[in-house]
């Protein structure tokens, strides 16, 4: 699926009936072929014809988005839409896509802060199959028990891929401040916590409320004959129920249409960081919502002109400070502001040139001449027939419309009468509101460092081994310390099969203990010490060579919480009640993946065996005792084996002064890290042996020595494999759970 956000317009709160559509619109130029209905449900549908397509467009736009969600709930309407595409009760999913793919039909789905918009473009010949095909996933999906684990992989993935863009950093730093305490300041995707904590039941309610006809506007567009459409329209959408859709109220969180609390806008200047190379000086200034859409396309059109004047006078003024300019407006239903970006190379005149900014913008005239204005409406209608020329983007492009005004709202948007008055309008416009500043820093700064700066530090004993990372974020709140233990498999082989795991797992209980956790307490501290290997792209436990062991807490006390690690470690010895807890512990969570998947066993070692060159001691490990466990641990878990990397506020110096407790007298063996060697395989290996399960695995690749140079170029082409193959076959034709491709 994809995300793509759009503006709206003026609020309008009633939905009319057939009789008040065509009594209250005046819009003359409208073409031919263009209907307004409401179905008996309360489904308001639009047609518009045009017969010279040879397809036909159906989007249905469901008034539920992120701007209804809560921090429990984040992300629920967009992880709802990629389940709708998993079956129904006629249909399972692979149906669903053979359906769809059989009259040779586009069917896709995006969600946004006030909709869900699901399209489906079809030969016009199938319309009705395209119809019914739509209106199934809407009304009688399942949400299948089995994929629901899947598609929470595939939307993590998604948040993950989201958040190593910089554009996406900014933007959440932004609606986090310019709609406190509102659910617009949420993001669309959800977060990790909500996404990994999400119980189907509770989607299915969600589900069940708000996917009713009453709660629906559709739009038609292409080769049809609107009068048999409207009666197939009835037969297959007009079954479905209508119902009140609720929402949950909370006096101190906003959702849908509900204004901001006024106590949380009193701030008006922010830092935040983001990882782009650029420093951003964001400015914004409230903006009327009473306005039509068609004086904000005028005002649009009247700030590029001034940014284009106010860029060129800034960056004469700041020739070596300023990269570039723009100012544009951001449209929600309840807060319309006028956005001003400038990119800077440092911060060093930042100050300064905010004032200048805000000097020559209060200076600005953003009237338009008639000509302009003229042109203007003339394109607005050329938007509308372009439109409708490509029947699955009207319904994209409009559906934020559709959402917050109606049918009514997206055709008045089309009104070239509108734009004289709207001209009118903003000759009378004054940008001399309070601004709010948003000054962004770059995460990835280089050179010469500030107090706020990121300072790294290495520190290395050669003669004892040990290793020592320190990063000073004078910004933070929070004590991280992460343990890389060295020579895991090594270890393994020498003393028993699993004893990393094991040792990690007892040290975890202990770190639990009823305890150790009241001395821990006022640190804040939190362990993770293996990793759950479910959790997609977060395996950095399971690497053979080396074991991580994880805490954080908070940075009030961090000598004392440094203090107090060191002695943990240095005196740890589990106990043999820890080890048997342990044990078990591994030995049910074995049996339940070996039952639930003894496909994937089997499709592992066949992998294995054909990529890789046998190493004779993989196999070797004997049964772990609770003696070969304490034997493993004197050579595997103490300082001289150990990477530790520590992040906090506090300077390098001192923390390194502080791990000096965390020294062993003991040595670690001369050996390299461990790494898999691949076999060069010339002639194509199939395998096809039945696992015993419901899921296939499936690799097809090649393995091909490659110089230094060629590199880069398979980079990029691993990128486009990644993102092409992986929407095709597991988004676009639903035909695998979890995916990988690249090189």
């Amino acid at each position: 699926m994809f995300k793509k956000t759009l503006v709206t317009i003026v609020i309008l709160s009633a939905i009319l009936s057939v009789q008040a559509f065509s009594k209250e619109l005046s819009i003359k130029t409208l073409p031919d072929g263009v209907s307004i209905f409401q179905l008996d449900n309360g489904l308001q549908v639009l047609l518009i014809e045009n017969p010279a397509l040879p397809m036909v467009g159906i989007n249905t736009v469901v008034k539920i988005g992120s701007a209804y969600e809560n921090f429990a709930s984040s992300g629920m309407s967009h992880m709802l839409e990629h389940l709708l595409f998993n079956g129904t009760t006629t249909r399972k999913q692979q149906q669903l896509y053979d359906d769809v793919d059989m009259i040779g039909g586009y069917n896709n789905a995006n969600t946004s802060e006030y909709y869900t918009n699901y399209m489906m473009v079809v030969p016009a010949e199938f319309a009705e199959k395209g119809l019914e095909l739509q209106a199934d996933m809407l009304f009688n999906s399942i949400l299948p028990e089995k994929k629901f684990e899947k598609e929470k992989g595939i939307v993590l993935e998604e948040i993950s891929k989201s958040l190593t863009k910089p554009n996406e950093q900014l933007e959440r730093n932004i609606i986090s401040i310019l709609y406190p305490d509102h659910a617009l300041s949420l993001p669309t995707l959800g977060t990790y916590s909500t996404i990994e904590s999400m119980d189907r039941d509770e989607v299915y309610q969600f589900y069940k409320n708000n996917y009713v006809p009453n709660n629906m506007i559709m739009s038609v567009i292409g080769n049809f004959n609107s009068a048999k459409l409207l009666k197939t329209i009835k037969e297959i959408y007009g079954k479905a129920a209508p119902k009140e859709v609720s929402h949950a109220s909370n006096p101190d969180w906003q959702t849908g249409f509900e204004t901001l609390q006024e106590r949380a806008l009193n701030n008006s200047l922010y830092y935040r960081f983001y990882s782009g190379k650029d420093i951003k000086l964001q400015i914004f200034f409230d903006l009327s919502l009473g306005y039509s859409q068609q004086f904000y396309d005028l005002l649009d059109i009247a700030l590029e002109n001034a940014g284009d004047r106010i860029q060129e006078e800034v960056q004469n003024k700041y020739i070596d400070e300023v990269v570039s300019i723009s100012i544009t407006t951001r449209l929600t239903p309840i807060k319309n502001t006028i956005e001003l970006s400038a990119t800077l190379k440092s911060d060093d005149k930042i100050n300064e040139i905010s004032s200048y900014v805000l000097q020559l913008i209060r200076k600005e005239s953003l009237s338009l001449q008639d000509e302009a204005v003229k042109v203007e409406a003339a394109k607005s209608l050329t938007k509308f027939f372009k439109n409708i020329e490509k029947p699955h983007m009207f319904g994209i492009f409009n559906a934020g419309i559709f959402a917050v005004s109606g049918v009514e709202g997206v055709l008045a948007k089309y009104d070239d009468k509108s734009f004289s008055e709207a001209a009118r309008q903003l000759l009378t416009l004054k940008i001399d509101s309070k601004p709010v500043v948003i000054i962004q820093h770059s995460g990835n700064k280089e050179g010469k460092t500030k107090d706020t700066d990121i300072l790294t530090k290495l520190y290395s004993d050669k003669a004892t081994g040990n290793s020592l990372i320190v990063v000073q974020n004078s910004a933070s709140n929070l004590l991280a310390v992460h343990y890389l233990i060295k020579h895991k498999k090594y270890y393994k082989e020498k003393h028993g099969k699993d004893a990393a795991k094991i040792l990690h797992d007892c040290f975890g209980q202990r770190m639990k203990s009823v305890k150790n956790q009241k001395i821990s307490a006022p640190f804040g501290l939190s362990f993770s010490v293996n990793d759950n290997p479910y959790i997609p792209m977060d395996d950095i436990y399971l690497n053979p060579d080396f074991g991580y062991i994880r805490v954080e807490g908070l940075a009030k006390n961090i000598s004392g919480a440094i203090n107090y690690l060191n002695n943990e470690m240095l005196n740890f010895i589990p106990t043999e009640e820890e080890f048997n807890k342990a044990v078990m512990k591994f030995k049910r969570s074995s049996m339940m993946k070996m039952g639930s998947d003894p496909a994937k066993k089997i499709f592992n070692s066949n992998v294995d065996e054909i990529l890789y060159i046998s190493d004779n001691k993989e196999n070797s490990s004997t049964e772990l005792t609770y003696e070969s466990l304490l034997n493993f641990s004197k050579d595997y878990f103490h300082s001289a084996n150990m990477i530790i990397s520590a992040v906090s506020p506090e300077n390098p110096a001192n923390m390194e002064e502080l791990f000096k407790k965390f020294r062993s007298n003991k040595s670690t063996d001369d050996m390299d890290a461990f790494v898999r060697e691949y076999k060069i395989v010339n002639d194509p290996v199939k395998v096809d042996i039945s696992g015993g399960g419901e899921r296939s695995y499936l690799l097809w690749g090649f393995i091909k020595t490659i110089s230094e140079e060629d590199k880069p170029a398979l980079q990029a082409l691993s990128l486009v494999l990644s993102d092409n193959i992986i929407f095709d076959i597991r988004e676009k034709q639903g035909m695998a759970y979890h995916m990988k491709a690249g090189i």
